[in-house]
């Protein structure tokens, strides 16, 4: 079949999928913002930044090109086209409590229909938990930015300047061909990224029950006590990353493993790259002399082979590696073999996560951040003063919105997909061309009649 016979994606599917499954845009009509009386209502606000992320638009500029469009306007529910000013001015006041109850509603139908099923590792439901820095300037800030001090050349001469950043914390599940994103979770000036994480593993079980996954992977800085015994109350099994900083087990563990051959050996081939790696397990390491709970450490010697370009030349190279990992696991339910996988598919979440937001849906573009045009309020001195900017957090929760949801029509709706398969960028392009392909008077499949709004 030729290019331009096969079938492509449609807005109005799309939709129906969201309201069908989701209920979307009645949840939608439930999101409120700080302004008074507005023009433009908070829902069409939010299906405009939604649909501008779902169609991979990288900013609010090109956005508000996009809503000059007559059909565009009638499937966000507004009576007219409104500049990217809108978006901002609404944006920085959003309220954020009810945008997070949507993405925790979108998450519980996701399980509640079984998306989550596909990929269970013996049965159960893998997350991961990362940190990511959103975004640095040296000149903008605002009142939740962290700082340091860093070198930069100038002239050829290296100066030391004050950096402002923002970076959060977030939590996805990796086991499934939809992997969306439970939570978001903000580090504070001052905190570390460990505190914020503990902040977020605290407040999943209050958003999901604490079941709502099974197994947790993460990175070395995770490697606390506070961790496992968190995990431990909440019934989580761990998959954390040994390196240098739990020196104690770490020593420990590669001493013993020194004196003994390996209990496993094997090879895998998969992404055109070769590993032959060599397995060590043992359990009953003390975590350390303040949290002396038993854990199990698995060892993994890998030697990676893999081609490259060398003087115009394909050649294979080999590179040693080697990856130690602590964990609650069961050693007859999970053999060494599979917790070596489970510790490599943290990666997932830097790869089809973060590494994704980045390069495809403009996360790190900064939105909002130190933005001085939002709505104002009185304070308890009966003066105006503007909100506080909700601006990056609200951007950044509808873009999870937009991601989780695409993934989800992508992965367990669309025959298409299925049937030829392409890139998700190309099912974009397809959604978004499909917007010009609508008659302009014709509303959303999903929305109500429009309803005049005051002036």
């Amino acid at each position: 079949m030729r290019r331009q016979d096969t079938p492509a994606h449609e807005l109005p599917s799309f939709a129906r999928y969201l309201h069908k499954v989701f209920d979307f845009r009645a949840t939608a009509a439930s999101l409120t913002d700080s302004r008074c009386e507005p023009e433009i209502p908070p829902a069409s606000v939010f299906l405009a930044a939604f649909h501008g992320f779902a169609f991979r638009l990288p900013s609010f500029e090109q956005l508000e090109a996009e809503l000059t469009q007559p059909a565009l306007q009638q499937w966000v529910g507004a009576e007219r086209a409104f500049r990217d000013d809108v978006l901002r001015y609404s944006l920085s006041g959003f309220h954020l409590e009810a945008l997070e109850r949507m993405l925790v509603q979108v998450n519980r139908t996701l399980k509640r229909n079984k998306a989550l099923d596909q990929g269970r590792v013996q049965g159960r439901i893998v997350a991961a938990v990362d940190g990511i820095e959103v975004l640095s300037s040296y000149s903008r800030c605002c009142d939740s930015c962290l700082q340091r001090r860093v070198f930069v050349r100038q002239a050829g001469v290296k100066v030391e300047q004050l950096q402002y950043y923002h970076r959060a914390v977030g939590c996805q599940i990796v086991s499934s061909p939809c992997k969306p994103f439970l939570a978001l979770e903000w580090l504070q000036p001052g905190e570390g990224e460990d505190t914020a994480a503990l902040r977020l593993l605290e407040k999943l079980p209050e958003l999901y029950g604490s079941r709502f996954f099974d197994v947790l992977l993460l990175d070395a800085l995770y490697a606390q006590a506070p961790v496992l015994k968190l995990a431990q109350r909440k019934g989580w099994d761990l998959v954390v990353s040994l390196k240098q900083n739990q020196r104690d087990l770490y020593q420990s563990a590669v001493r013993l493993f020194a004196r003994r051959p390996a209990d496993f050996s094997g090879t895998e081939q998969h992404d055109g790259k070769s590993y032959r790696f060599q397995l060590w397990d043992s359990e009953g390491f003390p975590f350390s002399a303040d949290h002396p709970q038993p854990v199990r450490v698995v060892r993994s010697e890998e030697k990676l082979t893999q081609n490259h370009y060398r003087r115009g030349q394909l050649q294979p190279e080999t590179t040693e590696h080697e990856w130690l990992w602590i964990t609650t696991l069961e050693s007859q339910a999970f053999p060494p073999m599979l917790v070596r996988r489970l510790g490599h598919a943290r990666w997932k979440l830097e790869n089809n996560g973060w590494n994704d937001l980045t390069q495809n849906w403009a996360f790190k573009h900064g939105f909002l951040h130190a933005c001085r045009h939002r709505p104002s309020t009185h304070s308890q001195e009966s003066e105006r003063k503007p909100v506080a900017n909700r601006g990056l957090a609200a951007v950044s929760l509808i873009l999870l919105l937009a991601f989780t949801l695409c993934s989800a029509f992508i992965h367990c709706h669309s025959k298409i997909f299925r049937r030829y398969p392409t890139s998700t960028l190309e099912v974009a392009r397809q959604l978004r061309f499909s917007l010009s392909k609508l008659p302009p008077h014709i509303r959303g499949p999903d929305a109500p009649p429009a309803s005049p709004h005051p002036a």
